[in-house]
């Protein structure tokens, strides 16, 4: 009887999680990406990284080892528009401030409508600019 490989780590991006798969193919290990409903991906597991149960040591040690964030730059083209861009360094690794309790509280009062009109708060996280669109 087979037995069942083990999640190494999860994702909400698929992106992150195809790349870490291939990093650690490249090392010599077996890993497979699997996804479940977006509902678990908006929760931070919906995409998973599984080895089989021989490679979890090799695997663990080797992901302490890039426990790094990704950085998307290295794969993205310079003169690729359809990624979201700091202004100041131009730097594709940026994310988009969590909304508070009461933003989030207008958002399921107007059924979602206020998120259409609402101006959000970046960060780059390269060189940690912060602006609003």
């Amino acid at each position: 009887m087979k037995k069942e490989n083990v999640t190494v780590r999860m994702f909400k991006s698929e992106i992150e999680a195809c790349l870490l798969k291939h990093k650690l193919e490249l090392e010599g290990l077996h890993p497979t990406v699997h996804s479940h409903s977006r509902y678990k991906a908006m929760a931070g597991a919906g995409v998973l990284v599984k080895v089989p149960p021989e490679e979890e040591g090799k695997a663990l040690v080797l992901l302490a080892k890039m426990d790094k964030p990704i950085d998307m730059d290295e794969y993205v083209d310079a003169d690729d528009a359809s990624h979201a861009r700091c202004p100041e360094c131009g730097s594709v690794n940026i994310a988009a401030r969590p909304l508070s309790a009461a933003e989030k509280r207008q958002a399921v009062l107007s059924l979602g409508v206020c998120l259409l009109f609402q101006r959000r708060d970046w960060n780059c996280q390269k060189c940690g600019y912060e602006w609003r669109d």
